[in-house]
């Protein structure tokens, strides 16, 4: 006989163990010898000429989670955003991660495992509207378990943005 799906809201189990959803607060990459805190991230509005504008707003000296994205043990896209050359430089070394690289992401005690996919080098300055929104959509949502990380590149100007994206360890 089939078992009852669970109630709308109820945690997502993962293995045979459900994980609670949390929200991050260290991340870890062995790889690039990064230990570092995590702080959530919200954004501010301006006004200019009858427009409003966001931004999100910075982390000093940690990665800042996005807190529209998702939290982990869910489903969905967890986004962090770091400096690379200021306030901590913590996300300096993002361009020396490989495909496969271990990522860990704690909530108190309880970790997450995410395995390195991709790491690609974006035009942001000198970019089309058109290539800017096309950056701007890997820290959209997507339905599959991944943690994608965004900084400015290259260390020294800032013209092209740093994006790694890692999914789930199985």
């Amino acid at each position: 006989s089939a078992e009852p799906a669970p109630p709308m809201g109820a945690p997502k189990l993962a293995g045979p163990v459900a994980l609670q959803q949390a929200l991050p607060d260290r991340l870890v990459m062995p790889a690039i010898y990064v230990d570092i805190p995590v702080v959530e991230l919200g954004w501010s509005t301006t006004q200019k000429e009858n427009q409003v504008f966001s931004e999100w707003d910075v982390a000093e000296y940690a990665a800042g989670w996005h807190k529209n994205s998702a939290q982990l043990g869910e489903s969905g896209n967890v986004v962090m955003s770091g400096h690379n050359n200021i306030l901590g430089s913590v996300f300096r070394e993002l361009d020396q991660l490989k495909r496969g690289d271990a990522i860990t992401v704690w909530a108190g005690s309880q970790s997450f495992q995410y395995e390195v996919d991709k790491v690609m080098i974006v035009p942001e300055k000198y970019a089309t509207p058109e290539q800017r929104k096309d950056n701007a959509s890997w820290i959209g949502p997507f339905a599959d378990d991944r943690l994608t990380l965004v900084s400015c590149w290259p260390r020294d100007d800032n013209t092209h943005r740093i994006i790694v994206v890692a999914h789930t360890k199985r």
